[in-house]
């Protein structure tokens, strides 16, 4: 199964809708930006791996610094309580993990 970054993005982008609610608007074109890096991240992931170019350690790492990043940025430009900010993010992630986690064949979100 080949990752689709534009379906992962939307996911993402309607998880992280729900769960910012009102705040959404706000942090809309910023978060939606850093959800767009991810999406793409993980697709190259699929990418590297399948191509034996990237470890699981490696990628995993990547991950973690993408989702520390786009928690910064939002808790930055967005006066959010950083429960919500993290909530918001799981619920995105949660949304494709599936897919993403079976595509590539790594615990990776």
């Amino acid at each position: 199964m080949e990752l689709n970054a534009k379906d992962i993005l939307d996911q993402m982008v309607q998880a992280a809708k729900t769960s910012f609610g009102k705040n959404w608007p706000g942090i809309k074109d910023l978060a939606t930006w850093e959800f767009k890096k991810l999406a793409n991240n993980v697709v190259a992931i699929e990418r590297m791996k399948q191509s034996n170019s990237i470890t699981e350690q490696t990628a995993q790492l990547q991950i973690e610094l993408q989702k520390n990043t786009l928690k910064t940025i939002i808790l930055t430009e967005a006066a959010i309580e950083i429960l919500a900010v993290e909530s918001a993010i799981n619920a995105a992630l949660n949304i494709v993990s599936g897919a993403v986690n079976k595509a590539i064949g790594w615990k990776l979100l």
